[in-house]
């Protein structure tokens, strides 16, 4: 989900139907990570006025994560110009773009704190046992019961996507550059939510720029999210060091 989510924040990288279809697939794999996961979700909700700071802290940078991730997706597909052809007009178009980059760039600084937060874990996961299924003890009437939260979440945040898109402005101007260099700031027109002529051809050179570097500011996010948790729990120890009460012998 990692590397799909960094190969999709640069469409130019697979051309525009190949990046929808990963927006598709990586909707697929989220959902299946909240199903295997649910249990945690529900134990930390239920938990939470006598949470930790830590895994308070943790409860809310997951539902950042999902907040921001699931906005991308949804105006992800509002945005579709081949699995789900939305004919916006073109100022709605322009409105639900600026949303969907937005949060798209939002999403890897968050991902970020995600892999720093959960690194022991995501270490253990490469050492569990070859072959176990992530489903296996799971009955078919949990899976559907999670998968009827994961549901209702979903339309919910939907929901809320679409009222907060309806504050954005929506007038927009777009810059056109001519052959003689003139500029001129015009309203968008009609062909810019259609598919332009070479938009759905794969370009690597111009795309994977873009899509290393969201890679790359994601693991410094990462690297430097870890180094603040390592530092806080040192301080932390000190300080309980330091109240508990000395023995002093007789």
């Amino acid at each position: 989900m990692l590397v799909l989510f960094t190969t999709l924040m640069s469409w130019r990288l697979t051309g525009v139907t190949i990046h929808e279809w990963f927006g598709i697939t990586l909707t697929l794999l989220i959902v299946g990570h909240l199903l295997v996961h649910w249990g945690w979700v529900e134990g930390r909700v239920s938990a939470v006025r006598r949470a930790t700071q830590r895994r308070l802290g943790g409860l809310l940078l997951n539902t950042a994560v999902f907040l921001t991730m699931g906005a991308a997706i949804v105006s992800g597909f509002v945005v579709s110009k081949v699995v789900i052809p939305n004919h916006l007009t073109p100022d709605d178009y322009l409105r639900w773009h600026g949303f969907h980059e937005s949060a798209s760039t939002l999403t890897v600084f968050l991902l970020g704190l995600h892999v720093a937060y959960n690194w022991d874990r995501i270490r253990a996961s490469f050492r569990r046992q070859p072959g176990r299924s992530l489903f296996q003890g799971m009955s078919a009437g949990l899976l559907l019961r999670r998968l009827a939260w994961v549901a209702v979440l979903s339309v919910a945040l939907s929901g809320a996507v679409w009222s907060a898109s309806r504050l954005l402005p929506a007038h927009q101007r777009v810059m056109f550059v001519y052959a003689d260099g003139r500029r001129e700031l015009a309203a968008p027109p009609a062909e810019i939510t259609r598919i332009r002529p070479g938009t759905d051809v794969p370009s690597p050179g111009i795309g994977m720029p873009k899509a290393v570097l969201s890679l790359l500011v994601l693991f410094v996010v990462a690297l430097i999210g870890r180094q603040l948790m390592s530092v806080r729990r040192v301080v932390r120890r000190r300080a309980r060091a330091r109240q508990a009460p000395t023995r002093v012998r007789a």
